[in-house]
């Protein structure tokens, strides 16, 4: 709590009876404007929002504060400061990174069309033969890229900016990218681009497998033309086939699975995958990395095809592996219920800098591949359609209107009473009793299915944003950032397909009835399911005398309890979606039709493409920042209740609108009175007059009702608000991605017939 600090302004006369209160009133206002900065540095967001309403003077001493506008602008985002240090000097430059073979003979492998002249080209971009840059189209002047650190000032401007430009998709900066080659395994991170290249055929003729790594800087807001690139344009020839990877370049961290390795040991069972941990400046193996390779468990039985899921986050390196058989996949692709047999799972989780095993599960056979995310570095979420309930008691269910699929948040807190070291290399699941198993502490309950109806899809996205350093030796990529995004806040958004009964295994394909949703959920509101499932998890470990009491910490959540104000289940945004980068923060992209394209829809699978023929696409965001919502809502005249205050009142885009006197209204998360708040807008086209930049923004309050059908056992009701917002770019594409700074419309074509070698992407680049 803070006093109630009284000044001349005040609207009520002074009722002082002792002039100690009097004076020691008037010197609390009296003070310095720095400290009373550190006043309001000293308390928290609500005792700030009051204390900014007491007098004009506390009021102009926040305004005239870019440190306290800049906290708070953090606070309403999904962002956090990142204090600047020092690059380390031992981290090797990006001059010392060695070209491909390819990479020499063909210049063009990535190319920016409308190339400038060799005089206008930076000299560090005269060195990568492969890259040229674009024309420039911007619609707000190149400033000189930033080195060094930032003042508070500076980087509540610069995000200012940043979350302005968001607000419409009102792009600062456009680059135009051509990428020769297909995109069977690609990775976004940090404004990197990560495609693999020069495939070969498998030795064990499971198809073509590539062997190189391209790495691709993405041009920002802040450095347009890649005067300063995190990394140059390279293609990294590697020793082995590449089945999948991920990459942490904050930590100037690749994590390259190698496809069917052989075993030093020609006695003992080979690895699924070998998980290597090279350095992106360098690709050799990483310094801070104790064991440059780690090996996943080996199969169970004969050798299957597998689909893997890799993340980072921190030092935590989590790996599923799902082995399969080829007529399981085909059987659920085609939508036909399999009942979940030839399907096997694993988690592992590792240090990666340790190399020491932290946890390891199988779960149950499930009707579709899990998926997961990453929490913390110590909680992660776990879809799953299995048929085996992993809390009740051990029970076949085979349809999920009896066991419908859930959301699960595992732990793997270190138990400070389990000393044993895990055994290395990891044996079978069945065999290992030295590695501890993740302990499940929250589940989530979906909406009663009908009978009978089938789940063959849940996958959950994105990784989780990647931690800043901290430590000023480690090795990092790129100039330090001045904020990052916040890891704890954001959108998760599970992306779920369901057969309707009524139809059994025998039926064809073609006559099958399928539908696709998405659900959206607050990533901040999982992570403080998992925090609190942990401290349940401590408590249970400390009464845990001998150790032969199972722990059961977990909680059970109704969706009747969670969902009807902490998620939003609505039909699929886009029918086909080929790349997964979907999502940033509270920021959900996809691409809509242009009512300039009349084009007839194309039958895909007649004409034999493998993705779906680019059109003129314009853009839709779907934002679920709660802040952001409540601030495009109109303010009613109700009066503020007692204790609490609106964020808005200290929005710096506000402050025109503030002053001692005036009372902003609050709204409560759950009390949102408007329906829908549409708004729109008409900006300037940019010079070349090459695009029509109109916008809207609609507000979306009013809860989705699925009605009950052959899918839905009742009515599903749910109503997280979001912001929905368009702009018409009339761009071709047929894919779309985007991070925090970018939006990346892509537009492929290709056909299954042929070499899928000579694919291209054609990608458009928008800064914001």
């Amino acid at each position: 709590m803070i006093a109630r600090i009284e000044s001349e302004q005040g609207d009520s006369p002074r009722t002082m009876t002792s002039p100690d209160r009097t004076s020691t009133s008037s010197s609390l206002v009296d003070l310095p404007p720095e400290i009373l900065e550190q006043v309001y540095l000293s308390l928290n967001l609500t005792d700030r929002l009051a204390l900014v309403r007491t007098c004009s003077t506390l009021h102009a001493v926040y305004k005239q504060s870019a440190t306290l506008q800049y906290l708070f602008t953090l606070r309403t985002t999904a962002y956090i400061d990142v204090p600047y240090l020092l690059p380390p000097p031992s981290i090797a430059g990006p001059s010392t990174a060695e070209s491909s073979p390819r990479e020499e003979e063909e210049s063009s492998d990535v190319e920016m069309s409308d190339s400038d002249s060799d005089s206008d080209r930076p000299t560090y971009l005269n060195s990568l033969p492969s890259v040229r840059r674009s024309k420039s189209v911007s619609k707000v002047p190149v400033r000189p890229v930033r080195v060094g650190p930032w003042s508070a000032a500076d980087k509540q401007l610069s995000l200012k900016e940043r979350e302005g430009r968001w607000e419409t998709l009102d792009y600062a900066h456009r680059r135009d990218i051509k990428i020769a080659g297909p995109a069977g395994v690609y990775e976004l991170q940090e404004g990197i681009f990560l495609m693999c290249d020069e495939y070969a055929e498998d030795a064990g003729g499971e198809g073509r497998r590539p062997t190189s790594v391209r790495l691709i800087p993405l041009p920002s807001a802040d450095d347009p033309d890649l005067e300063h690139p995190p990394v140059p344009t390279k293609s990294h020839k590697l020793p082995f086939p590449i089945s999948d990877l991920t990459m942490d370049p904050i930590q100037d961290l690749i994590v390259v699975s190698e496809h069917r390795p052989v075993n030093a040991n020609p006695a003992a069972q080979p690895p699924t995958h070998r998980y290597h941990l090279l350095s992106l400046s360098t690709f050799q193996p990483h310094p801070l990395a104790t064991l440059p390779v780690l090996d996943f468990p080996p199969f169970s039985g004969l050798a299957l095809q597998t689909r893997q899921l890799l993340q980072i986050m921190g030092d935590t390196l989590l790996v599923l592996v799902s082995r399969y058989n080829v007529h399981w996949f085909v059987a659920g692709m085609a939508g036909l219920n399999v009942n979940s047999l030839g399907n096997e799972e694993e988690i592992v989780v590792w240090n990666w800098k340790t190399g020491r095993v932290l946890a390891r599960m199988a779960p149950p056979e499930n009707a579709w591949f899990a998926s997961f995310a990453l929490l913390t570095p110590t909680t992660f979420l776990l879809t799953s359609t299995s048929s085996m309930s992993g809390v009740h008691t051990t029970e076949p269910r085979s349809a999920a209107s009896i066991f419908p699929p859930v959301i699960q948040v595992f732990s793997i807190l270190p138990d400070p009473n389990r000393t044993i070291v895990p055994v290395q290399p990891l044996a079978s699941h069945m065999l290992d009793d030295t590695t501890l198993r993740p302990i499940l502490v929250a589940e989530l309950e979906l909406p009663a299915f009908a009978p009978d109806a089938t789940v063959v899809s849940f996958e959950v996205r994105p990784d989780p944003p990647n931690l800043p350093r901290s430590d000023p030796a480690a090795p990092t990529l790129g100039p330090s950032k001045p904020f990052s995004q916040n890891p704890e806040k954001g959108v998760l958004v599970l992306e779920m397909s369901v057969n309707e009964p009524g139809l059994d295994d025998q039926d064809p394909p073609d006559r099958r009835v399928s539908r696709s949703y998405e659900l959206f959920i607050l990533r901040e509101m999982l992570v403080e399911m998992g925090k609190e499932g942990e401290q349940r998890l401590i408590k249970a470990r400390l009464e845990d005398q001998d150790g032969y009491v199972p722990l059961r910490p977990e909680k059970v959540v109704p969706w009747a309890e969670w969902a009807p104000t902490g998620a939003r289940l609505m039909d699929i945004s886009m029918r086909r979606r080929n790349w997964v980068c979907s999502c940033s923060g509270y920021r959900f992209i996809s691409l809509t039709r242009s009512p300039s394209d009349t084009r007839p829809e194309e039958d895909e699978d007649q004409h034999g493409f493998v993705y779906a023929p680019p059109r003129q696409c314009d853009l839709r965001l779907l934002d679920f920042s709660p802040y952001g919502v409540k601030r495009s809502l109109p303010s009613s005249p109700q009066p503020e209740q007692e204790g609490k205050v609106s964020p808005s009142s200290l929005d710096p885009q506000q402050d025109d609108k503030l002053s001692p006197s005036s009372s902003q209204p609050h709204q409560d998360d759950n009390q949102l009175s408007s329906n829908s708040l549409p708004q729109q807008g008409n900006d300037d086209a940019d010079a070349g007059g090459e695009e029509d930049n109109d916008w809207s923004i609609e507000v979306i309050t009013a809860r989705t009702v699925l009605p009950p059908c052959k899918i839905w056992k009742d009515e599903v009701t749910s109503g997280m608000p979001y912001r929905d917002i368009r702009r018409k770019m009339g761009i071709r594409a047929n894919g779309v991605m985007m991070d925090d700074q970018r939006v990346i419309m892509v537009a492929t074509q290709g056909r299954r017939n042929g070499d899928w070698t000579s694919l291209r992407q054609e990608m458009v680049v928008l800064c914001l």
